[in-house]
């Protein structure tokens, strides 16, 4: 026999042979893929748990802070339908223990903008407030307000015991709050975080 014919490849082994590699390519392409869609939501869940992670730090600094009598709350709330919802705090800012007018102490707010804020999904921070009404926007042209969420979905508080000497707060992000029908999922991943802040031994009712 012809030494050259037992080198030859017929083709069928050679159809083979090319969707033996076409597969090889396809399972190496889809691991690539996955893998960095995997890094890319897991990147997106940590940015989320951060920007949370930091609300609640700010908050919890400035509730433990917070200054009150039987006649004068430390803590009010306002709210309405549209989700938005502000927290006002009378801190004592002369830390003398007891509560005084404005400027020995201080008004400061957190505004949750809801879904029909302008612009929405915002959480802000004034850290002084000297007309109430006012203070009840945190208007984000203010010098002083802070920007320290925009994902935020849900923002909640509430007075987890009878004594009224721990104040709540739920947050809700995603990563596009615009697209609340696909919260939660690889591509658009949703954080939940909740926390109870200790206030000072003061009445806040």
């Amino acid at each position: 026999m012809n030494p050259r014919l037992k080198l030859a490849v017929t083709l069928i082994e050679l159809l083979i042979a090319i969707a033996l590699i076409a597969v090889v390519a396809i399972g190496l392409s889809s691991i690539d893929i996955f893998s960095h869609y995997h890094v890319v939501s897991s990147d997106r869940r940590a940015r989320l748990q951060n920007e949370v992670s930091y609300i609640l730090e700010h908050m919890s600094k400035q509730v433990t802070q917070a200054i009150g009598d039987i006649n004068q709350p430390a803590i009010s709330f306002t709210g309405n339908a549209g989700g938005e919802q502000t927290m006002m705090i009378w801190i004592d800012y002369n830390q003398n223990g007891r509560r005084d007018a404005y400027p020995l102490d201080r008004l400061i707010a957190y505004r949750f903008t809801g879904l029909t804020g302008n612009p929405p999904y915002q959480i802000r921070y004034c850290p002084e407030c000297t007309d109430l009404m006012k203070c009840k926007t945190c208007n984000p042209s203010w010098p002083t307000t802070e920007i320290l969420g925009q994902r935020i979905t849900n923002f909640q508080f509430s007075y987890p015991s009878s004594d009224y000497n721990y104040v709540g707060v739920d947050i809700v992000a995603c990563w596009d709050p615009t697209n609340l029908a696909t919260c939660g999922n690889q591509d658009n991943p949703r954080v939940e975080m909740r926390t109870c802040i200790k206030m000072p031994a003061v009445s806040t009712h």
